[in-house]
């Protein structure tokens, strides 16, 4: 008797220790989000619609607390976060370059007509297998998918509507590689410098301009500092919600994982719906606070980028992947 009760003990620990961490169905799971985006516009109105959906999925059992516009830090430091497992979730752009440069075409300036050809290309299985292996491998993060907020403009104290306009004019850049080396191409000045510091640099003329996508032009009321908007729509902008892998393996169970994901995936839905309405919005809000609207010549830009463009192409990617892109734009 005594060596079956032994049994049935050592059975019952080893279910125990193979459930690991994660949690029942019917306990409260509580998740932190950062990103650097501001708590405005299409990012104020998609964070409360993730938090209503995925409370309304989980049955309130699912709780997010959310750290935006960089209060964590930057994108480097909530991705090292994630990785080791002190950040459950956010979104955004930077784990691209770090962790599969090779496979990111969607951030080449110029190269994508739109958000459906850059999903097209994320989508294709052998890309999409691949990226996920890597970002779980190197950075400890799953990508969940994306959602768009239409094309970055360019906003200015010096009016451009060419190349030739745009030579050696100062600008913000984020830390992307890549879209420094476009620039630079066309004849500007690009600088570095991190999402959070925007203002101040233009406040002590560090920089003389900054692209941006309209929400953030409008959040941050660019207006007040620049009196130029550029319609260069160089870049169709984008975020890619990540998930930590350690939440995802050790905190959530398989009911929770669907409800997350589900949540994801309907406001990613919810964006597509607003971006278009709410950009136009934007640009009138600009419009009224004195900003000068400028169409310049988009082709004339994309010719002079283009070298550096073929350069990418050709010493960046991974072979195949170009393939991969003129199929999902239909060349």
């Amino acid at each position: 008797m005594k060596m079956k009760l032994g049994i049935v003990f050592v059975v019952f620990t080893i279910i125990l220790v193979g459930c690991g961490s994660q949690t029942s169905s019917d306990e409260t799971v509580e998740l932190t989000f950062a990103t650097t985006m501001d708590d405005s516009g299409i990012d104020k109105d998609l964070r409360e619609f993730f938090e209503e959906k995925l409370t309304e999925l989980s049955d309130g059992t699912m709780t997010v607390e959310f750290f935006m516009g960089g209060q964590l830090g930057g994108e480097r430091e909530a991705l090292e976060q994630m990785k080791l497992g002190e950040l459950d979730m956010g979104y955004n752009v930077l784990q691209a370059e770090l962790y599969y440069p090779e496979y990111n075409a969607i951030t080449i300036p110029f190269l994508f007509p739109d958000l459906d050809s850059m999903r097209r290309f994320m989508d294709d299985p052998e890309i999409k297998d691949e990226v996920e292996k890597i970002a779980r491998e190197e950075g400890g993060i799953i990508p969940m998918g994306m959602h768009g907020y239409g094309a970055r403009w360019t906003t200015s104290n010096e009016p451009f509507s060419n190349s030739n306009e745009l030579q050696g004019l100062k600008i913000r850049m984020p830390e992307i590689e890549w879209w420094v080396d476009v620039w630079e191409e066309m004849g500007a000045l690009p600088t570095p410098i991190a999402a959070t510091e925007i203002v101040t640099a233009l406040q002590t003329g560090t920089v003389d301009a900054q692209e941006n996508f309209l929400t953030n032009i409008a959040g941050r009321q660019m207006w007040d500092y620049q009196d130029y908007l550029i319609k260069t729509e160089h870049i169709q902008f984008y975020q890619t919600w990540v998930v930590s892998e350690n939440t995802w393996e050790e905190k959530l169970n398989a009911d929770q994982q669907e409800m997350l994901k589900q949540a994801i995936d309907e406001t990613i839905a919810y964006v597509d719906e607003i971006v278009a309405e709410s950009n136009e919005g934007f640009i009138q809000e600009a419009e009224d606070n004195g900003m000068e609207i400028i169409e310049p010549d988009q082709e004339e830009l994309r010719q002079k980028a283009q070298p550096a463009i073929e350069k990418i192409i050709e010493e960046d990617l991974a072979p195949g992947v170009y393939e991969k892109v003129q199929a999902a734009i239909g060349e």
